[in-house]
């Protein structure tokens, strides 16, 4: 469940929609900061994964066998 909030300050959150957990639930946070440097290295990234694994690359299973040939 992904749920969107904004700092209100050092210890609250303004949540943007209600959370549907019960009263009392525990709940880890994970602060994901969006930046222009974040794009920028998944976009480079992906180009680099393009390059690497080409249309022509076969499927392998987790064991390592081409799953393309019968």
């Amino acid at each position: 469940m992904i749920l969107h909030a904004e700092v209100t300050d050092s210890t609250h959150l303004t949540l943007q929609s209600p959370i549907p957990l019960p009263s009392g639930s525990r709940l880890i946070v994970e602060i994901r900061e969006e930046s222009a440097e974040h794009e920028e290295f998944l976009d480079s990234s992906s180009s680099l994964l393009e390059r690497a694994y080409g249309e022509n690359e076969p499927d392998y299973s987790e064991a390592g066998e081409d799953l393309t040939q019968p």
